[in-house]
């Protein structure tokens, strides 16, 4: 069953304006990581890697690494071209200033992202406990946007590396069209299938990296966990899949992210995107030199094309993603690590709060609206009546429409394949997207708010004291997991195994739910067959 309008696009739109709006915001006190008056540079943040010495920083009990190369900047002929290596350099570098975020422009709406057109930003942030404990696990996070706009500076791990103890490696990776153009010139010279994916390429790089420095910094690079919410834990789900990846890390986080689902981009879309970016800037150049054209751009022309589309997604087809990762897992063609994803209750709540919705009636209208002659059985199986507000209602069918669907299809696509443990976000009175007005009643569990459980952002209002236990528990839950592959450490989160081992994730703790029957599957399978 499809939405007439792609809610899930939808909810990336809004979720984009949140995330620029804090970016703009916040972005130079974000930049400004390291607090002077607790900075040090004693031993413990002077390290030795493959590529040279860097000099870190420490504060508040987290020691970090800021702006450090993982690969050559991909600009000039790089554009468009396999991930490089990244040069060594003589003496120590200073790793206190991030690197720059990957070039990008504004959403599709309009709403600002983190506009650049800087392409030299291939680097990544090093977060360890302060103690220099070593050997500690370590965890890899993508940052979400879809693949379009975003970067590691956003998130600060310092809570998950102290309370956790573990390290934390955040990314930069290229974006949007950056990131995905699948145009047949850029192809290999004997045909093969090599354009698109430029991205995923860059995040392979940091997985190799992180295997060969982690124990500088006191990691276990035997033991590496890959993490990402939305779009980044969407590229999870890619890496999956994805033979490149193979043996590059051992456990897999997704977060707001159902692998089964149909979000990557088709081959033939891709290359139908890249045709119309060719033919506005390359206009009438022959295709013999349309290669050269393409990478002799300007970037800012090429976010202006790029923010004509709503996502600029990893495509299917070639060697870095040669199927889609909901085929892979149902035939069992992917890189079988433990896994933990999960949602959280209401991911679309924010989307509904857009319809205006103030009565029964306005539910109704918006039902008919989205889900045309479906709406009378909507509304019969999802009563107003059973929620505090209509608004609230229209935004569980939205969640549970597209959201709780992919997860079920994701659980029984991973069945017992992998040890596969499920889990639901819920919290009451969830903090708001920075910036953008909060509604004048409680929200729930909104897409991307998970994010504020883990990691201090400029895109999300701070936690408050009763916010804090669920905090903790997601914290504990996911070192956990990262340290020993089960996300309570005794057994007592099952894996996949029957209809009541999701579990949910609340301030009042975790507990043991039939999220099938709580989310109505079987009633949207029925819309669909």
């Amino acid at each position: 069953m499809q939405l007439k309008t792609s809610a899930k696009r939808a909810a990336s739109i809004l979720a984009a304006s949140a995330i620029a709006a804090g970016a703009v915001a916040c972005g130079t006190a974000q930049a400004d990581a390291v607090d002077a008056e607790t900075t040090t540079h004693s031993g413990s943040t002077l390290v030795t890697t493959e590529s040279g010495q860097l000099q870190g920083a420490a504060s508040k009990g987290v020691r970090s690494w800021l702006g450090v190369p993982y690969a050559a900047p991909p600009v000039d002929d790089l554009r468009w071209v396999p991930t490089e290596d990244a040069e060594s350099w003589e003496g120590v570098r200073e790793a206190t200033e991030f690197g720059s975020p990957c070039a990008q422009g504004t959403s599709a709406m309009g709403m600002p992202g983190i506009p650049g057109t800087d392409e030299d930003c291939l680097y990544l942030n090093v977060y360890a406990p302060e103690t220099g404990a070593e050997d500690l696990p370590v965890m890899v996070w993508l940052h979400g946007g879809g693949n379009t706009y975003g970067a590691a500076e956003q998130y600060d791990p310092s809570r998950l590396v102290a309370d956790g103890d573990v390290v934390v490696v955040t990314v930069n990776y290229r974006l949007g069209l950056f990131g995905s153009l699948a145009h047949p010139v850029l192809d290999g010279e004997d045909g093969e299938t090599l354009s698109g994916n430029y991205g995923l390429q860059d995040q392979q790089a940091a997985f190799e990296w992180v295997r060969s420095e982690a124990a500088a910094f006191g990691g276990d690079s035997g033991n590496v966990t890959l993490f990402g919410e939305s779009g980044g834990g969407y590229d999870v789900c890619a890496h999956l899949a994805s033979a490149g990846s193979a043996g590059l890390f051992d456990k897999a986080i997704m977060q707001s992210a159902n692998c089964a689902t149909d979000w990557a981009t088709t081959r033939a879309d891709g290359q139908a995107t890249a045709a119309a970016v060719a033919e506005a800037l390359c206009e009438d150049v022959p295709e013999v030199d349309l290669a050269v054209c393409l990478r002799d751009a300007d970037p800012a022309d090429l976010n202006a094309q790029g923010d004509q589309f709503m996502e600029l997604q990893p495509v299917i087809g070639g060697p870095v993603m040669p199927i889609a990762t909901g085929e892979a897992l149902t035939s069992g063609e992917f890189n079988h690590v433990p896994v933990l994803h999960g949602v959280t209750s209401d991911e679309f709540q924010p989307l509904a709060l857009s319809m205006e919705i103030e009565s029964e009636a306005d539910y109704l209208a918006a039902l008919e609206a989205n889900f045309g002659d479906q709406a009378e059985a909507i509304a019969a199986e999802y009563p107003a009546s059973d929620f505090d507000l209509p608004v609230k209602a229209m935004g569980r069918v939205l969640s549970d429409a597209e959201w709780a669907t992919g997860f079920a299809q994701t659980r029984v696509a991973l069945g017992d394949q992998v040890p596969a443990f499920s889990y639901e976000m819920s919290v009451a009175d969830a903090p708001y997207y920075n910036y953008v007005p909060r509604p004048d009643f409680p929200v729930d569990a909104f897409h991307m708010v998970d994010c504020a459980f883990l990691f201090d952002t400029p895109f999300m209002e701070p936690l408050s004291e009763k916010h804090e236990p669920l905090a903790d528990l997601m914290i504990e839950s996911w070192s956990t997991f990262a340290r020993t592959g089960d996300p309570d450490g005794d057994g007592g989160w099952e894996p996949h195994s029957t209809d009541t081992d999701t579990r949910r994730l609340s301030p009042e703790g975790a507990t043991n739910v039939d999220f099938e029957d709580d989310h109505h599957t079987e009633f949207w399978a029925s819309l669909h067959a």
